[in-house]
């Protein structure tokens, strides 16, 4: 028998109705806190770049103050422990190449291009030892482990004009470093490099250069100038450019926005051009 009580209909009426109205409110509280949480992260995100931006605009304004001052001289150098201080300064230098110590650090990039970048110690005269980064030539593409035939090493003193700068950053190594010998056919994994037996390395340890070779390398610098030696002269990637941040800035920026558009247009406006 169908129940054909007044109260009984309306309120199992009552009970059907506001139980999916609890769902929705509950589902939209849900959308808002995920979309506000959005818009907060990706906002957040797009100042974190900002702020990078800026700290690498106010490095790079370092950098070409640090250039613009007066050059400094071989005694500048003398005694010193830390060279931090006088990083990304002009130094004017005497010396002479100690060419049998060539370095060719190999899978360095240059335009796009593989090849090597060679330094050479170069003694001054007041027999200080600074580390030369002299250049970037290109590898033989069908024998990258051959060392380029075109570099040249002047004999006798030369001048040179020099950037200070901190050691080549660390490469990835592609190959155990006790077969970097070029033609090496017997590697050994447990042997360190030896400066003394190889000229082709992936990477450069100042200190154990030193402790190879007996020379104090009192600062390592960046041989500035018109390319010659068969070297090119341009200077490494600095990796200080601001211009990628603040293109992620943006991106963040309008991603915020787009959530915070759908959000109102979905949950707000859109339901109510409905409801008319």
């Amino acid at each position: 028998m169908l129940p054909n009580q007044p109260g009984h209909i309306q309120k199992t009426l009552e009970t059907t109705g506001n139980q999916p109205v609890g769902e929705k409110r509950n589902l939209r509280l849900l959308i808002g806190l995920i979309a506000v949480f959005g818009v907060c992260l990706t906002f957040m995100l797009g100042q974190w770049q900002l702020s990078r931006g800026e700290q690498k605009l106010h490095m790079q304004a370092l950098l070409e103050s640090q250039m613009n001052l007066q050059p400094l001289s071989e005694k500048d150098l003398l005694g010193l422990t830390d060279t931090h201080e006088l990083q990304n300064r002009r130094i004017q230098l005497n010396g002479q190449w100690l060419g049998e110590l060539n370095i060719y650090l190999a899978n360095r990039t240059l335009g796009g291009k593989s090849g090597f970048w060679v330094m050479t110690p170069l003694r001054l005269e007041n027999n200080e030892t600074v580390m030369v980064e002299r250049g970037w030539v290109a590898w033989n593409p069908i024998n990258p482990s051959e060392k380029p035939v075109n570099v040249q090493t002047p004999p006798g003193r030369v001048n040179i004009e020099a950037l200070v700068v901190a050691p080549p950053s660390k490469m990835l190594e592609l190959w155990s470093t006790s077969s970097q010998v070029a033609g090496s056919s017997n590697p050994q994994t447990n042997e360190e490099p030896n400066y003394l037996r190889s000229a082709i390395w992936q990477n450069f340890d100042l200190n154990l250069f030193e402790s190879q070779t007996g020379i104090k390398i009192s600062a390592v610098v960046h041989q500035m100038g018109e390319p010659s030696d068969g070297l090119i002269r341009q200077l490494p990637a600095q990796g200080i450019s601001a211009d990628r941040n603040f293109g992620y800035a943006v991106q963040w920026f309008l991603l915020s926005a787009l959530i915070a558009v759908l959000y109102l247009w979905f949950q707000w406006i859109k339901p109510r051009i409905h409801a008319r």
